[in-house]
């Protein structure tokens, strides 16, 4: 235990914590800066996502860089109150449960690699999890006071922004910190780069200033951003589908915020709810479509290596048939050869005994 105490406490250890911490903190001053429904509901919870991330990362070890992070946002923001450390702690737990059960059922950092663990990942860590937060959280307002009209309706945001921001950001973190990647060529890259510009014509046609010139009518819908995101599934890896998903759904949670777009709806609740609902279906669309595909190139490498090591054993047998052919054809040519041998003495012993 001690060895683990002075390993955490070790400078490079105790930089990473302070690290991340410092990222927490910020993501949830952020977070806050766009809470519309409830001081501590957003349309979508950003450290959320950096917790399960960094819980998968780097392991359990971290928690007191979240529990810190989150104390120190709150109380920057609210100063010394009981939210102050109940928010955090709640936070920390949603975290650690979440990480815990992608761990257990969905293979940790690698849960983005079949449909199966994605589907996993988003079940666990973005529905499971996020209950922790909304149900602890509901019943504080409770005691609070908070009657049940509205103590419904701030459980759903709250529930739906952690949800959000687990399945927006945690996938995208992952990807881009864990060893692998696929390293783009230069067609590879220029495709992305056409791909980028086009997805983020459409984001401002659809959630930003350009749906007040070019769509005025509303004909332009969210679904339009769809063909992008699966180009981004089909062609690339991962990690550029995840990204993808984090420039569309973040263009329409701004968009929706300041007006635009086809989620804006009187009531700010009800945009909140048709916006995270999208986010949720569409985001996980995108990772299994993009696991699916990276599944169909791992069998088809796999088959490939399989085929060329039948064709180099096929082509082993029969380097070794032709080499056992012509040792045969040497050993009949030399039995041939002695049986002539042997008849040319039986020829020559005939005539010696006629002689």
């Amino acid at each position: 235990m001690f060895e683990k105490l002075d390993n955490l406490l070790a400078p490079k250890n105790l930089a990473a914590l302070t690290c991340i911490a410092l990222i927490y903190c910020l993501a949830g001053k952020l977070g806050l800066r766009v809470a519309f429904v409830h001081p501590y509901v957003t349309p979508i919870w950003v450290s959320s996502g950096i917790a399960v991330a960094a819980f998968i990362l780097f392991g359990y070890r971290v928690w007191p860089a979240i529990l810190l992070g989150g104390f120190f946002d709150h109380l920057t923001t609210d100063g010394l109150v009981i939210a102050s450390v109940t928010i955090p702690v709640i936070a920390t737990l949603e975290g650690l449960a979440g990480a815990y059960l992608v761990n257990k059922y969905a293979h940790g950092a690698k849960a983005f690699d079949t449909a199966r663990d994605v589907f996993c990942f988003v079940f666990f860590a973005c529905i499971c999890a996020p209950l922790i937060s909304a149900t602890l959280g509901a019943s504080m307002e409770h005691l609070r006071g908070v009657g049940a009209p509205d103590l419904a309706p701030r459980g759903l945001a709250w529930w739906l922004a952690y949800g959000v921001g687990t399945l927006l950001v945690s996938p995208f973190l992952i990807l881009l910190l864990r060893a692998s990647h696929h390293r783009l060529n230069l067609r590879e890259f220029g495709e992305l780069a056409l791909l980028l510009v086009g997805l983020i014509f459409v984001c401002l046609l659809v959630f930003g200033p350009l749906s007040l010139s070019l769509n005025k009518s509303g004909a332009l819908r969210a679904f339009l951003c769809i063909p992008f995101l699966l180009w981004a599934a089909f062609r690339f890896c991962q990690l550029e589908a995840a990204g993808a998903t984090l420039i569309v759904f973040g263009a329409a949670i701004w968009g929706t915020l300041h007006g635009y777009g086809s989620f804006v709806a009187k009531d700010l609740a009800t945009s909140l709810v048709a916006l995270d609902t999208f986010i949720g279906v569409i985001g996980t669309m995108t990772l299994v479509v993009a696991a699916m595909v990276v599944e169909r190139r791992r069998i088809e490498s796999e088959l490939l290596g399989t085929q060329s090591l039948l064709q180099e054993v096929l082509k082993r047998k029969e380097r070794d048939l032709v080499v056992t052919v012509q040792a045969l054809e040497l050993e009949a040519a030399s039995h041939a050869q002695t049986k002539r041998a042997f008849q040319e003495n039986q020829g020559r012993s005939r005539r010696l005994g006629e002689h």
